[in-house]
């Protein structure tokens, strides 16, 4: 099987990483490749933000569960899990692009899955984040993000977490019995 079907196949969302920094020159192909994706309308320009700062991280890690335990109340899962996520993950990444482009925001979400596969390539893990521009919407929000220098004209469109993983996520395979796929013929 070739790498990219295995990683397809084989990646999973990570909510527990180890406390390892990502290395550099992963980090960066991760970010390499991410760069130059396209996507439908080929017009967007992305910006990434590399978030590493531990108080800003938690600062986040806050707002963002205010976000679910709001928006997800009728979700199952505990938004507190999450929040904690974004504290705990060694690296948050964003992906900001520019104002009103046409369907940025699911081009970034289709780069930033794509930067996920990468990332397996490093046994690296990651998770992405439901609802990453609400984050921003209100004044706290607002604070936060003039913490992060996005550049002007760029807004963010989605975020999720990168480490190591700890412990390493089992492989799952799609049987038959999943039930999870109609055949029409």
């Amino acid at each position: 099987m070739n790498n990219i079907l295995r990683n397809m196949l084989m990646r999973r969302s990570t909510f527990h990483f180890d406390n390892r920094r990502i290395r550099h020159e992963d980090l960066l192909m991760i970010l390499e490749e991410g760069k130059i994706l396209s996507n439908a309308a080929k017009n967007q320009e992305w910006h990434f933000t590399v978030l590493q700062n531990r108080e800003l991280m938690k600062r986040l890690s806050g707002l963002y569960e205010r976000l679910m335990d709001g928006a997800c109340s009728d979700l199952p899962g505990d938004p507190a899990m999450i929040g904690r996520l974004l504290f705990e993950a060694p690296l948050l990444l964003i992906i900001s692009g520019r104002q009103g482009a046409p369907y940025a925001e699911d081009a970034a979400n289709m780069v930033f899955g794509s930067m996920m596969l990468v990332g397996e390539k490093y046994d690296i893990g990651s998770c992405w984040l439901n609802s990453a521009p609400l984050l921003f919407d209100d004044e706290d929000g607002q604070a936060a993000l003039a913490a992060l220098r996005i550049p002007e004209g760029f807004t963010p469109l989605c975020a999720g977490a990168f480490g190591y993983k700890q412990p390493p996520a089992p492989p799952s395979v799609l049987s038959s019995e999943d039930h999870i796929v109609n055949f029409i013929e």
